[in-house]
């Protein structure tokens, strides 16, 4: 409670600032909801916002106010085409949070009139938000899903899309990297041949081994996604890189989409042996056809050439070149150890079935709530309102709750529908009860 109250303080700060958003000089036009007379509360969730775009051209620059509450947590902070292919990633975290919004600039994300989008924000490790918008449907550019299910509001968020120039090149427009028009090294010409080998270590191998140009990341990050074959964990990746700019610490992480951390490290020049990058992997654990996240940060003023081949599918995954996808995939492979028998309880990835059943419905001025699956220690058992903001909130201590779960102060709520939802690591489960 006492966190739900420092954040709608944060949000009433928000309310007499009126905070607008305001896209750069060269954006010609803005799609903008800027009214404000409800919240939406994030708290574990995911928000998603529709929204169009008002001409042709590309988006530039995406803002979305917001009030944050990290407490060790983060939010990733997406934009998604029609077909919810994203286009853009952004991580927001309370070392690059401007106190006031969450904000996706230097964008190039190519559109029609009217083409459909999709912001979305996930909550991530604890983290909460509190998003002012409106309720009023005169008001709506889009519309907003917390959790999937429809808010019946509006966010309050500015896009800036700069209009098509005959100069303009959408595709490319604005980021750090070209295929074959930065000149690399004579050892990278020589080795654009198809066919790579890229031999791993692992039962299984999840691979793009062919490449038609030279990709050159100038600092920045890339991140280069792609399915595990098996079930098992990931042992070794290599990536086909003829050129890595020497006296410089290039930090990597694999990661499960969603952005759970599977494994970090650190490799510099010496890494690399005959135009292939190695990297080693000694922990995580991925499912089959489960989508993962290779990302590479360069520290400013460095260069990484790697061997990347156009393409028109995603079959192995998409490259994102500073958040933002590129139509290209690197030369790559990632070989998989699989799961044994004996092994198989420590290779999956965590997930054990959680319900919840709850007595007295209708309830009065308790609840006891029996919680059958094991829980991870810091699990939160909510009573969330209408609006689903949460109202009662209970920590939970790890492990298999043999003990009903018991409120005791719900006497001050008034009669109406509640929900019981419980967030434990990645898991959330929910229940409608009824109060009398």
């Amino acid at each position: 409670m006492i966190r739900s109250f420092s954040l709608l303080l944060g949000l009433f700060g928000l309310l007499i600032q009126t905070v607008s958003a305001t896209p750069p000089q060269d954006d010609l036009c803005k799609v903008e909801q800027d009214h404000i007379n409800t919240a939406i509360y994030i708290d574990g969730q995911t928000l998603s916002q529709n929204l169009r775009a008002c001409a042709k051209g590309t988006i530039s620059i995406v803002e979305i106010i917001a009030s944050a509450d990290f407490d060790g947590g983060y939010f990733d902070v997406a934009i998604l085409d029609d077909t919810f292919t994203p286009k853009a990633l952004h991580t927001v975290t309370a070392d690059n949070y401007n106190g006031t919004s969450f904000v996706l600039n230097n964008l190039s994300i190519p559109t029609l009139m009217n083409d459909q989008f999709t912001i979305m924000i996930r909550a991530k490790n604890g983290a909460s938000c509190v998003v002012p918008g409106t309720d009023d449907a005169n008001m709506f550019v889009g519309e907003a899903r917390l959790h999937g299910d429809y808010l019946a509001k509006n966010a309050k968020f500015t896009v800036g899309v700069r209009s098509a120039t005959p100069s303009l090149n959408a595709a490319q427009d604005g980021r750090k990297s070209d295929i074959g028009s930065v000149t690399p090294s004579v050892n990278a010409m020589s080795r654009t041949a198809a066919g790579l080998d890229l031999e791993v270590t692992g039962d299984c191998y999840s691979s793009q081994r062919e490449s038609n140009g030279v990709l050159n990341v100038v600092g920045g990050s890339f991140l280069q996604t792609f399915y595990a074959c098996e079930r098992g964990r990931v042992v070794e990746a290599k990536l086909a890189t003829p050129y890595v700019k020497p006296d410089f610490d290039y930090t990597y992480t694999l990661s499960h989409f969603n952005g759970d951390l599977v494994a970090e490290g650190t490799f510099t020049s010496e890494n690399v042996t005959d135009g292939e990058l190695k990297i080693t992997f000694d922990k995580g654990s991925v499912r089959k056809g489960q989508q993962l996240s290779l990302k590479v940060n360069c520290p400013e003023g460095s260069r990484i050439a790697l061997l990347a081949k156009g393409v028109s599918n995603t079959d192995f995954g998409r490259l994102y070149i500073d958040g933002q996808t590129v139509p290209f995939n690197i030369a790559m492979s990632a070989g998989i150890q699989t799961a044994t028998a004996e092994g198989v309880s420590g290779t999956d990835d965590g997930r054990i079935a959680l319900s919840l059943t709850a007595y007295p419905i209708p309830f009065g001025d308790a609840l006891s709530v029996k919680v059958r699956g094991t829980v991870k220690e810091g699990a939160r058992l909510q009573v969330l309102n209408r609006q689903g903001m949460p109202v009662k909130t209970i920590t939970l201590a790890g492990g298999q709750l043999e003990a009903p779960v018991r409120f005791t102060d719900l006497g001050d709520l008034r009669p109406g529908i509640y929900s019981l939802r419980l967030l434990s690591g990645r898991q959330s489960v929910s229940i409608r009860i009824l109060k009398g």
